[in-house]
């Protein structure tokens, strides 16, 4: 098991250190190594790789490169001790090629190949465990936790880099040639903070003082961000300049999505907004009536969105419901693929689910918890209960 060094305090800096700054930073802790010559370019073949969390940095939960699979499914237990994989709070799994990528409750990230063997372990926070889904790219992970930011070999886990001085949360964005994440203070600002990380050493290219801290998504240079902080919102930035913000619209507790020319954020209570890109106004919004702050799904034209017992599909141009099913509680965000969208549920089961809103099957014994990921033909996913609730990973195809 590779260790990493825990988080040192720091105790005394200058008043010319402490000054806030914008632009390209190199902080106390940034730079610890090199990825090196390791190639870092991200997948975008979705036949291959769910490579990050919402799989496109845009958030948007949708793989084009994957089709509903058939009902006759068949699973394949990969872990055989639950390996204490951390669904939490949206938390998941990585897949790329024949490697799943997860974080654990104790604390480790995890690399297993698909045939059950258990490659390497990272250890990264021990005392809070880690709450984010890793960012793969060709031979280099990419983490955030509690305890900081890291970079791992892809391949056998080795730590290339970290950045132990900003404590952050939520998963990591990896889009064109930065690492995008939350800060949520240091020895430089009082925080929280969006922040542009170089990804080849760690070090900060910028960071720019946002009133939300909870989740973001990147599309053309630009990050979207939602929090629940003060009386929560959405705020939006570009190298290192806050571009606008919203808030007093309720607190958000997932991340956005982004899609054609809106941001979609959902609040605790249950309220949809769709906001312009360019200066977040309003363009429509959607009471959903029941339900907490989750990230939809966005694809086919079409936003995917669980509340409470239900699934709607919702018209992205106009935020006018298409349609409903039942599905009982859910509690993860969907995943779109080329012909659907699947809508997982700890009780009722798995929906896979046509744009029009056909169910095309329901297989009640997987029952689930955290996010799908899908990837080709194939789902990797974490049951809950029924059969195989036994807290393991699974891959599940025809």
């Amino acid at each position: 098991m590779h260790r990493r060094p825990f988080l040192q305090a720091v105790t005394s800096l200058s008043a010319a250190t402490l000054a806030s700054t914008a632009g390209c930073l190199s902080a106390f802790g940034d730079e610890r190594g090199s990825i090196e010559d390791r190639d870092r370019s991200g997948y975008d073949d979705g036949t291959v790789a769910w490579p990050e969390d919402g799989f496109d940095a845009a958030n948007t939960g949708y793989n084009p490169d994957a089709e509903l699979l058939e009902a006759d499914l068949e699973s394949t237990q990969v872990t055989t001790d639950g390996s204490g994989i951390n669904t939490s709070l949206g938390a998941g799994v990585t897949v790329v090629e024949d490697r799943l990528y997860f974080g654990t409750v104790a604390g480790d990230i995890v690399c297993y190949g698909d045939g059950g063997e258990r490659r390497w372990s990272y250890e990264a926070d021990p005392q809070a465990g880690v709450h984010s889904i890793p960012t793969v790219t060709s031979e280099v992970v990419y983490v955030t936790s509690d305890n900081g930011s890291y970079a791992l070999d892809a391949d056998d886990g080795e730590e290339l880099w970290t950045n132990d001085a900003w404590i952050r949360w939520g998963s990591s964005v990896h889009a064109g040639d930065r690492i995008y994440a939350f800060e949520s203070g240091s020895a430089f600002s009082s925080g929280p903070d969006a922040v542009a990380i170089d990804p080849d050493t760690g070090s900060i290219d910028w960071r720019a003082g946002t009133p939300v801290a909870e989740g973001l998504a990147v599309a053309d240079g630009v990050v979207y961000a939602t929090g629940s902080r003060e009386a929560g919102g959405v705020a939006a930035f570009a190298d290192g300049e806050r571009l606008w913000s919203r808030t007093g619209l309720d607190q958000f507790f997932s991340p956005p999505a982004v899609s054609d020319d809106v941001v979609l954020a959902c609040t605790r209570d249950g309220r949809l907004y769709a906001l312009e890109r360019d200066g977040g106004e309003t363009v429509w919004e959607f009471d959903r009536g029941a339900g907490s702050s989750i990230t939809p799904a966005v694809a086919h034209g079409r936003v995917y969105l669980p509340a409470g017992s239900q699934a709607y599909g919702i018209d992205l141009e106009s935020g006018d419901r298409l349609w409903s099913i039942s599905t009982g509680t859910t509690t993860d965000r969907p995943t779109a693929v080329a012909d659907g969208v699947y809508f997982g549920t700890p009780n009722e089961g798995l929906f896979a689910v046509e744009p029009d809103g056909t169910v095309r099957w329901r297989e009640e014994d997987l029952r689930l918890r955290g996010p799908i990921a899908a990837v080709g033909d194939r789902l990797a996913v974490v049951p809950s209960a029924g059969p195989f609730g036994d807290g393991n990973l699974y891959l599940v195809e025809n």
